[in-house]
């Protein structure tokens, strides 16, 4: 071929391959490629918005409240203060246990306030959940001896299935809060069938709530969920770029 024979053979090809590839798939919002699917970690096969992983996904992927952690095929949940046992994205129901400290060889003392905040927040307890009174921080209380359980060496610790009881002593202590832990565990305490440490550990459910109609109707539009880290809200990654709801002024 002539190179004077090539230039008009070359436009064909490239007229031809513009109607082929449509200028808006190679300008596919960066966001919307990368959260385009659940993702897996040991048994929880369906990992989706509100939930991301760390490492896995990128922090828009997911609520900030919502990052897990995956080792060894074992998910996270809190900056590893809970073992993710299972997941139902219909029922939106999570499964969790409190975790070992594996220096310990036992349930780690929970010193984060906000905890029981933090779940409230984004969490609805089912009816099989209650709370009991953390006292941190306190002088040795002997009426409160069967709730003992060794955080450090320089105070006492104790959690009261009894709030009446746990009240009472709320000044002989530095600090409490309130943890939730299932009826049955909260019940051993009291009748003393359970200890501090076995009670900690019992696996519960909880329900989570992050804004789901919104996310169901962005993902009706052709929409992905997301976070917008930047705005604190939820968002809908499109593939021209995010929006508020949905997708109705995006390319499908």
């Amino acid at each position: 071929m002539h190179l004077k024979d090539f230039f008009p053979f070359s436009s064909f090809v490239i007229s031809i391959l513009s109607h082929a590839f449509p200028k808006y798939v190679c300008a596919i919002d960066f966001r919307y490629a990368a959260c385009n699917s659940s993702v897996k970690c040991g048994r929880l096969g369906n990992i989706q918005y509100p939930f991301w992983v760390n490492g896995i996904q990128p922090t828009y992927c997911g609520h900030p409240w919502f990052r897990l952690d995956c080792q060894n095929d074992e998910a996270f949940w809190s900056e590893k203060q809970f073992r993710v046992l299972d997941m139902d994205n219909n029922t939106r129901t999570l499964k969790i246990a409190r975790i070992n400290d594996p220096s310990m060889g036992r349930i780690a003392c929970p010193y984060y306030f906000n905890i029981t905040k933090d779940l409230i927040s984004i969490f609805r307890f089912t009816s099989d959940v209650t709370m009991i009174r953390v006292l941190h921080g306190c002088l040795l209380i002997k009426d409160l001896s069967s709730y003992a359980y060794a955080c450090n060496n320089q105070s006492h610790s104790y959690f009261v299935p009894n709030e009446s009881l746990a009240k009472k002593y709320l000044s002989s202590c530095g600090y409490n809060f309130l943890l939730s832990v299932p009826r049955s565990a909260a019940e051993g305490l009291r009748n003393g069938s359970l200890g501090v440490g076995e009670a900690l550990g019992k696996e519960y459910e909880v329900k989570w709530t992050a804004n789901e109609t919104q996310c169901e109707k962005c993902r009706k539009s052709g929409g992905r969920c997301g976070y917008d880290l930047n705005i604190n809200t939820p968002s809908c990654f499109c593939r021209d770029k995010p929006h508020q709801q949905t997708c109705t002024s995006s390319i499908k």
